[in-house]
């Protein structure tokens, strides 16, 4: 009876550990992440709702291109030269 009691309590006791481990481990991240997600959603619905969203391009514009040509050339190779070694 008493080797079932301590059992018991050893049980207890070791599950109360891992709650306050996991507590001081993530509680304060997850309501910072969730202080963030409400403050992220209130800011949504302030804002007007105009349908049209501004996307920023993959590919490099005009000037993206030359800047990338004068380097080209500085380093020594032409627009289409490629160096062999010997």
């Amino acid at each position: 009876m008493s080797l079932g009691i301590f059992l018991a309590l050893c049980i207890i006791g070791a599950d109360l550990l891992i709650y306050f481990l996991f507590q001081w481990m993530y509680g304060e991240k997850r309501s910072a992440i969730g202080k963030k997600i409400a403050a992220q959603r209130q800011a949504m619905e302030q804002e007007p709702q105009s349908g049209m969203f501004v996307v920023p391009s993959s590919k490099g514009g005009a000037l993206t291109e030359a800047r990338m040509k004068k380097i080209r050339e500085r380093m020594g190779r032409g627009a289409g030269a490629v160096r062999r070694s010997a």
